[in-house]
């Protein structure tokens, strides 16, 4: 009988395992790491806007981890979201709230500054693929299309800079027009109607439905489906190990499986797979 890798933490051992038949993925830091640092991007936002406005914010660090504890609380809803958290933050202090789409510009401009060399070298082919996903994403991915399981993708990303980093990965064929994301960073987007809409369109039941995320949104909803979770607790690109901020909250939300990335991915695989 297979067990789990020791990089895997289980959480919820009675989690139904053998019959998956779906699995859907986030995208940013469940496959993809080109924007790994996001979180820590709009906290700093956060930061300076306080400052303007004369706010106090408490010791810098502890602020800067509150609040990218909160925008990783809205990981997988669309960027608007945590943009105008962010101003709610301030309206609730007494000072005049920003406009959110001023802070989505604002907040693209400075994560395009800190990361966009990423995916400029992954186009002239100076990086490669492997180095700016997940590790060992890609061969998850092949074993469980070869064991006929149907791959969707939801993220809260931006369809048009989502289906470009699919492209730079190498990840694109893996799930072909299976990919869900808000358009324009559209508000009404939510991954509670992509699965709804799994498992409406593929006759798929929750324990069937298997996915894989490190956010609050993906979490939240394939566990409300019924369905085993795999929580990501990925880190920046070249270290190793979980990022305690995310499991905390991932385990909080009912996450059944905790992984730093997918380096054992065939032993993973092996375990969920395997009846009880």
């Amino acid at each position: 009988m297979p067990h789990p890798p020791a990089s895997a933490e289980v959480v919820n051992p009675d989690l139904p395992r053998g019959r998956f038949r779906a699995a859907v993925f986030d995208f940013d830091g469940t496959l993809s790491l080109v924007r790994e640092g996001w979180a820590r991007v709009m906290a700093e936002l956060g930061r300076d806007l306080f400052r303007e406005r004369g706010l106090e914010t408490g010791p810098e660090n502890q602020f800067l981890d509150y609040l990218e504890d909160q925008m990783l609380r809205l990981s997988g809803k669309p960027t608007i979201f945590q943009m105008q958290k962010l101003a709610d933050e301030i309206a609730a202090r007494g000072a005049a709230a920003p406009n959110a789409d001023d802070l989505l510009a604002e907040f693209l401009r400075r994560l395009f500054a800190a990361v966009g060399w990423r995916m400029e070298r992954l186009k002239a082919g100076t990086e490669k693929p492997a180095d700016w996903v997940v590790k060992g994403a890609h061969g998850l991915l092949d074993d469980l299309r070869g064991r006929g399981v149907a791959l969707y993708l939801a993220s809260g990303t931006d369809l048009a800079f989502v289906r470009a980093e699919l492209d730079a990965l190498q990840l694109a064929d893996y799930f072909g027009r299976h990919v869900y994301a808000p358009a324009d960073n559209t508000p009404h987007y939510s991954k509670r109607d992509v699965i709804e809409m799994i498992l409406r369109d593929t006759g798929v039941t929750g324990p069937e439905l298997l996915g894989f995320g490190d956010g609050y949104s993906e979490t939240v909803e394939v566990k409300r489906a019924g369905g085993v979770m795999v929580a990501v607790a990925s880190v920046e690109p070249g270290r190793t190990g979980v990022n305690q901020m995310k499991r905390s909250i991932l385990v909080e939300l009912g996450a059944d499986v905790v992984v730093p990335d997918y380096s054992e991915y065939e032993g993973l695989v092996a375990w969920l797979f395997a009846d009880k």
